[in-house]
């Protein structure tokens, strides 16, 4: 009894190790080395469609090394603090690796599913309503602060029509060029 104590704590320990490794070395590679579990659950398999094998290849490995660790930890907690049957014992590991499995696989989807692109594009500008933020002389160019995905971007622009536009002075991105974008002034009676 004591062996197969012992042989279990140390599957357990090992894969869970292994598992945390994998994970960290994901996390530091960008997310690049396969960072989540890819086990089809429910069935659909267009979730990781552009993935190459060795992304699935890892998955697997994690989903692998998670089971083995949950599964092991729960029978050896199951063996010292109960008098189950190895049947019952059995039984309650594979179920707990598979759960442990699922929930890793379904917490990795909700945070891939709900992470965001940080990047911007000017083009993104236009049509939208700024400020000046550095005044635009004629001809040159000036500052203005843009609100794109509810995040204030600043960018270099230019005037549409050549007037100078003061600091604090409201504006419409009229079109976005290389590196800068022409911005005319509102009017009072433009709706804003």
């Amino acid at each position: 009894m004591q062996d197969i104590l012992h042989l279990l704590f140390w599957a357990g320990t090992i894969a869970g190790g292994l598992l945390i490794l994998l994970l960290l070395i994901s996390i530091f590679a960008g997310m690049d080395m396969g960072g989540d579990v890819d086990v089809d659950a429910g069935g659909d398999m267009d979730a990781h469609a552009d993935a190459d094998a060795s992304d699935a290849g890892l998955g697997i490995v994690k989903a692998l090394l998670t089971f083995i660790s949950v599964g092991a930890f729960t029978a050896r907690a199951i063996l010292l603090n109960t008098s189950w049957s190895w049947t019952l014992v059995i039984i309650t590991a594979l179920i707990a690796g598979g759960i442990a499995v699922l929930l890793l696989t379904w917490f990795f989807r909700w945070l891939l599913r709900n992470q965001e692109e940080g990047t911007w594009r000017l083009w993104m500008a236009e049509g939208k309503m700024g400020t000046v933020y550095v005044p635009i002389p004629p001809g040159g160019k000036g500052r203005v602060v843009v609100k794109i995905d509810n995040v204030n971007r600043e960018m270099d622009a230019r005037t549409a029509n050549g007037r100078t536009l003061a600091t604090h002075e409201k504006v419409m991105v009229v079109e976005a060029k290389e590196g800068y974008v022409v911005v005319a002034p509102l009017e009072e009676g433009d709706i804003l």
